[in-house]
This record gives structure tokens, C-alpha cells and sequence, in this order.
């Protein structure tokens, strides 16, 4: 009687544990890719955040969902991470004096930037409404074309 109920309770635990470890994620993620070019040289680095508002879009590291600095090493570098699905913007650096912020001259960038969706507003910067995109299950993968001043 007692072996039966040791092996009653052992099954009872697997077939927990397996239950809970075989049940779906709501913590899904989805693989975000973000390819930078247009870069006009290889100085300095690249600073790239990703946000679900505007609040911090797109200076603010601790606003961010996922921030990353690269090291320009190529005409084009990719960034990638895992998000949940949503929505979301993203911007871009090249942070050419590697100094951490954009450096400007009488309001003007004079380091270049770019966010997802790649609109060009000529005399401000764009905003996170302007960047917003949809990010599935699936995955995604965009491109962030640099602009300069």
C-alpha cells in the first residue's frame, strides 16, 4: 500500500512538472533586426535604442526596452534582440566622437540619425509616432537609413 502511494505521488509530480514546462509562454518573444547603413564613415559607434512610447524616445536609455553601442566596423552594422510582440520605435546614433550624446552646432545635428520607418522631416527631428511599428510573433526585420545635416 505504501509503495503504491510513493509511486502515485511521484507520477503525480511528473506529470506536473511536465504539464508546466509544455504549457505555452505568455513571455513569447520575438526577434527584432535592425540593419544601420548609409553611415558616411566608420568613426565612432553607434548608440541604438528601442522604446514602447514616446517618454525617452529616442535619447533616453532608461526609457528604452533594449539599448545597445556598437563599434563601427563596417558600412552597415545589424543590431538584433528579443521582444515581446507589439508595438514599438526605434532610433539610431552615429555617435562619431564616441562623447555619448549627438553633438550639435546652433540646434543643428552635426552627428547623424535615423529611426525606424526612415521619415526625413527637414527642420525637426522625427518623432516616435513617425517611427512606430508593429513587431509579431514572427519576428521582423527593418533597416535604419542615417541622415545627416
Amino acid at each position: 500500500m505504501m509503495m503504491t502511494m510513493k509511486r502515485c505521488a511521484i507520477v503525480a509530480i511528473f506529470v506536473i512538472l511536465s504539464g508546466a514546462t509544455a504549457a505555452p509562454s505568455d513571455q513569447s518573444k520575438a526577434l527584432l533586426t535592425i540593419t544601420v547603413q548609409d553611415l558616411r564613415n566608420h568613426k565612432g559607434q553607434l548608440i541604438f535604442g528601442v522604446f514602447k512610447s514616446a517618454e525617452g524616445f529616442p535619447t533616453d536609455s532608461k526609457k528604452s526596452v533594449n539599448w545597445q553601442i556598437k563599434k563601427i566596423d563596417a558600412d552597415s552594422v545589424t543590431f538584433t534582440c528579443e521582444l515581446s510582440p507589439g508595438r514599438y520605435g526605434a532610433s539610431v546614433l552615429h555617435d562619431e566622437n564616441s562623447n555619448g550624446k549627438m553633438d550639435k552646432s546652433f540646434g543643428v545635428p552635426r552627428e547623424g540619425y535615423g529611426v525606424t520607418n526612415n521619415p526625413k522631416p527637414a527642420l525637426r527631428a522625427a518623432t516616435f509616432q513617425e517611427s512606430v511599428f508593429e513587431l509579431p510573433a514572427e519576428g521582423k526585420t527593418m533597416t535604419i537609413s542615417v541622415q545627416y545635416f
